[in-house]
């Protein structure tokens, strides 16, 4: 008896670990725990055919777009209904982790026909928004044009950073990552879940800074050469009652350079970061006056303002500066003569 004893509580322990084994977990739930693994592989083919849109294209629908720094942490059937006829439908709970500990959670859709499973609707497709003239997902680039239509993308689950390859020049105010599954998005840093993917906000770093007004000062220098040129600051005020004409032989010289502050900086898409300064600089020169029929030479002095001036920027040349719109003033303000 002892041993008949033993032997049914072996074969109870034997059944009960078959339950509850992975290998034999509800078909909805294994479904969608092979989709997340094979997500985390890098295995895009393998993850489709999970789902409903097994020829789902796009540009992050790429191993290149995806990242494996996260976990699965959770995967659990929470609804089962059986249609009859050997058809029936599953929601499946999932929830992962990001590299920091964050977590997001998502229903997943799961429809069963005579034993073969799909996920129904595993990808949206979701809004596209680009901190610059384009949007890069874990080092996946599309072009992105907020005058034109809309860019729509659709996201496989995991973790994406945002243009991974930024340059030092450059710094996000809160973060540059998300979380991604399903129709959801999460902001690690700010803890928020939400149905739209986040655009982060991008900065000027110190170092940023510095390279702002190195540009900004080459600019003017190169104006103060050549006072013609797009965009210089140079030209002399419309005056009715004289003219003035840099004297033979003489340029502009800028005696005190405007600086930009890395806080008065902000990015306009497609203008580039606006520059502001609390003071302007200063350039004085060589001119002729000529009125009342006489013509005379003098010092004077013009203000230099930065209003109305961009400093675009480019991943691979940096800063360059130019007048993005209608309130940038391209000649002095006011002509000030100077003692020499």
């Amino acid at each position: 008896m002892a041993y008949a004893a033993i032997a049914i509580a072996l074969a109870a322990a034997v059944i009960t670990v078959v339950k509850w084994s992975p290998l034999h977990r509800p078909l909805a739930e294994s479904t969608v725990a092979a989709f997340l693994e094979a997500v985390r592989d890098g295995d895009v083919e393998a993850a489709l055919a999970y789902t409903d849109q097994e020829d789902a294209e796009g540009a992050f629908l790429v191993p290149e777009a995806l990242d494996s720094r996260w976990e699965i942490t959770e995967v659990a059937q929470v609804e089962y209904t059986d249609d009859g006829d050997g058809i029936a439908t599953a929601e499946v709970y999932a929830e992962i982790e990001g590299p920091d500990g964050s977590r997001i959670g998502h229903r997943y859709h799961v429809t069963i026909d005579h034993g073969d499973a799909e996920i129904t609707g595993a990808l949206n497709e979701t809004e596209a928004w680009g901190s610059f003239d384009h949007l890069d997902l874990n080092g996946v680039e599309i072009p992105i044009d907020l005058q034109a239509e809309p860019e729509y993308i659709m996201l496989l689950p995991g973790y994406y950073e945002f243009y991974p390859d930024m340059p030092s020049t450059m710094e996000f105010e809160t973060e540059g990552s998300m979380l991604v599954l399903g129709d959801k998005f999460l902001s690690p840093e700010a803890g928020v879940v939400d149905d739209w993917m986040p655009s982060p906000w991008l900065l000027v770093s110190q170092e940023g800074e510095d390279e702002v007004n190195a540009a900004l000062q080459a600019f003017l220098d190169d104006c103060a050469a050549d006072p013609a040129a797009e965009a210089c600051p140079f030209a002399f005020p419309h005056d009715p009652n004289r003219d003035l004409a840099l004297a033979p032989g003489t340029h502009w010289e800028v005696t005190a350079y405007p600086e930009a502050r890395a806080e008065r900086l902000w990015y306009e898409h497609g203008l580039g970061f606006r520059l502001d300064s609390s003071l302007p600089g200063e350039a004085r020169a060589q001119v002729e006056i000529t009125e009342d029929g006489e013509t005379r030479e003098a010092l004077v002095s013009c203000l230099v303002w930065v209003s109305g001036l961009y400093a675009a920027f480019d991943f691979e040349a940096g800063f360059s500066i130019h007048a993005g719109d209608g309130m940038y003033e391209d000649r002095c303000r006011a002509v000030i003569e100077v003692d020499a």
